[in-house]
């Protein structure tokens, strides 16, 4: 049976999770703009010669993609608008972690992620960012809900018989 101090638990993880990755979308993409307009440089004082060394600068660059990968993501994360909300998703995944050792896993793993897709969507929603298909976003996390009261239900159910059964022996 789940505790109310596991309960809370699953709440921090999908809370943490689901409200870190608008942020953490929205920061990417802000440093990505950031780093595109680092690359371009229109200052009307470069010479020729300059002009030359970038060009060969970004060709080495783009020649190892692996290299520019790490690079890209490395400047991303200089960003406070990255690693901010990537520091609260990691706390997150600390309460995972004491989740996954103190709990039922066939409860708690399901809920954490359902939560977090619904934390997701009512983040983003304040945030005002742009749902798609709205309506299909609220039904789907009406059902979402619906799945993580069955799941919590179920094994409540699971575990009061399983206590009736012992008790009777």
């Amino acid at each position: 049976m789940l505790t109310p101090k596991d309960l809370f638990s699953i709440l921090v993880v999908g809370a943490f999770w689901g409200c870190t990755n608008p942020f953490l979308r929205r920061g990417a993409a802000t440093a990505t703009a950031g780093v595109d307009k680092d690359d371009k440089d229109d200052s009307p004082n470069t010479t020729k010669k300059e002009t030359k060394n970038q060009e060969h600068t970004k060709s080495t660059t783009s020649s190892s993609s692996l290299g520019s990968t790490v690079l890209s993501s490395l400047q991303k994360f200089r960003r406070w608008e990255v690693w901010v909300p990537y520091l609260f998703n990691q706390c997150g995944s600390l309460f995972f972690y004491y989740l996954l050792a103190n709990s039922n896993l066939t409860v708690a793993v399901p809920v954490c992620n359902a939560l977090s897709l619904v934390f997701s969507i009512v983040t983003s929603f304040y945030l005002g960012e742009r749902v798609d298909k709205p309506l299909r976003a609220i039904f789907g996390a009406t059902l979402v809900t619906g799945g993580v009261a069955i799941c919590v239900a179920a094994s409540s159910s699971s575990s009061s018989t399983t206590t009736t059964t012992n008790e009777e022996r």
